[in-house]
């Protein structure tokens, strides 16, 4: 029986009492009573500070009513301890392993899991983890990453009154025992099931919701539709077209008056063509005409030299692949024609700035994997780019989830772009936060909009289910930080 190892590996909480749960501060007594405390930062405000700890902003103020009028640079914030200490209980004495069959096993994690209680919220978490696996497979230990990012959420929103199940069912079975899942009232009563990347269990999924009346988040499936036939359906990215177009709005707001450089290889995969063609449609019809500069394997400084860099004159360059290897056949090239521009400028007599020319670079989703060198170049040609997600490394957020992870389950978080204990985080804070604000009734459009450490929900009626509508616009300043908003 795998139930020890499947308790150990994912520190199972299967009924979650949102009671109480502890803060990561440190504590001091205060005339014999016990308190955690949090010093204010610079420019901290109420909104930042509760996302860092996990509260929402009436929480704070109602130990510290002071932060009502606002938080400044050293203001202590305590909370009471024994209100705010840990208090989830793992139970592993009710955890069991569903077997409805005798060749099932390690299938469901869950009281009762073939069962729900009565009247209660819950969510099944429908993931490839690979239980009877002897040598998991990448795909496997990213689902359990993210499994154990979603428990984590589950112990940040714990001080949130109420009873929540979470279940979490393998899907990496044989399609006997697939059927057999199927038939589980945990998936009929479920408030929400996440769905894996697998298109057709996804779809059997959604049709069981179109059935039950609850809904399907689909976190994995990116070019998918059946959101815009489905009522119960939630695209959690945010589809093609409706991204085109917000990236398009971004880059007409920054580059308003820059001519774009559009970069075509002869040889390379040129796979960003269609947003490229989307983007010169937007450009002419605001009577701007592109400048498109086709180059053999690599681009060279003969290439650029044809550009007119008079004076005043700005270029926006937007390649047609966002892949790491055609990005380094660019890229020092165009470094060097910007560093040699900026050189130009220089200032008149007087001492002002002349107006000399400019190029800055806009690009993909895929650059945000980029380190060493490629992100160093990132950051010199003051690149912005579009994404459905976004993690800033160095932030508190990140930093201290990470910490948490591994304090939690003894390994870090598997490195992925994006990264699965990330998303599992950000969805579970999204999903418990709903479920806990409308009275155990999940509603996807309120409250609409949730930002996590790296992903954002913001659903909009889409079709006939719902789509995300989030798209985070990245800044690559020239001092080495990372700046980003979501539109």
């Amino acid at each position: 029986m795998r139930l020890s190892r499947l308790v150990s590996a994912l520190t199972a909480i299967v009924a979650i009492a949102l009671g109480a749960a502890a803060l990561d501060l440190p504590t001091k007594n205060l005339n014999g009573t016990k308190y955690y405390y949090y010093k204010v930062k610079q420019k901290e405000t109420v909104y930042g500070i509760s996302k860092k700890l996990g509260l929402t902003r009436e929480e704070i103020i109602s130990h510290n009513p002071a932060a009502d009028d606002g938080v400044k640079k050293g203001m202590i914030l305590y909370f009471p301890y024994d209100l705010y200490c840990e208090d989830i209980a793992v139970m592993e004495d009710e955890v069991i392993i569903a077997t409805p069959a005798d060749t099932m096993s390690s299938v469901v994690i869950g009281v009762m899991a073939d069962s729900v209680p009565a009247e209660r919220p819950s969510i099944a978490v429908m993931l490839p983890f690979g239980l009877d696996n002897a040598n998991p497979t990448r795909e496997n230990r990213l689902a359990l990453d993210f499994y154990k990012g979603f428990l984590l959420a589950a112990d940040t929103l714990a001080a949130r009154s109420g009873m929540l199940d979470i279940y979490a069912i393998d899907v990496d079975v044989d399609s006997a025992q697939l059927s057999e899942v199927m038939k589980y009232e945990t998936l009929t009563k479920a408030s929400v099931i996440v769905a894996p990347n697998n298109q057709k269990i996804y779809s059997m999924l959604a049709g069981l919701a179109l059935a039950n009346g609850n809904y399907v988040l689909n976190n994995f499936i990116v070019a998918d539709s059946l959101y815009q036939i489905n009522p119960q359906v939630l695209q959690a990215n945010i589809p093609h077209l409706d991204m085109y177009r917000l990236a398009a709005d971004a880059f007409e707001a920054e580059y308003a008056d820059f001519t774009p450089l559009v970069l075509r290889s002869k040889t390379g995969r040129n796979e960003k063509e269609p947003f490229v063609s989307y983007l010169i449609d937007r450009c002419r019809a605001r009577g701007i005409e592109p400048v498109v500069m086709e180059y053999e394997s690599n681009l060279v400084s003969a290439d650029v030299e044809r550009l007119d860099v008079s004076a005043g004159r700005k270029y926006v360059v937007v390649p047609s692949s966002g892949t790491l290897a055609e990005f380094n056949k660019f890229a020092y090239v165009i470094k060097a024609l910007r560093d040699r521009l900026i050189a130009a400028s220089g200032v008149d007599d007087s001492g002002s700035e002349l107006p000399g020319a400019r190029v800055e670079v806009f690009g993909y989703p895929d650059w945000t994997a980029f380190r060493g060198d490629a992100l160093d170049l990132l950051h010199k040609l003051d690149a912005m780019v579009y994404s459905r997600f976004f993690d800033n490394f160095n932030s508190f957020e990140s930093r201290s989830l990470n910490e948490a992870f591994r304090r939690c389950y003894g390994t870090p978080v598997i490195e992925s772009i994006p990264s699965q204990a990330f998303l599992g985080y950000d969805t579970g804070c999204f999903l418990i936060r709903n479920l806990t604000a409308n009275g155990d009734v999940f509603d996807p459009l309120s409250p609409r909009s949730y930002t996590g450490v790296q992903s954002t929900f913001d659903f909009d009626k889409s079709g006939a289910g719902y789509s995300n509508s989030a798209l985070y616009i990245i800044k690559y300043n020239a001092d080495g930080t990372v700046s980003a908003r979501v539109i």
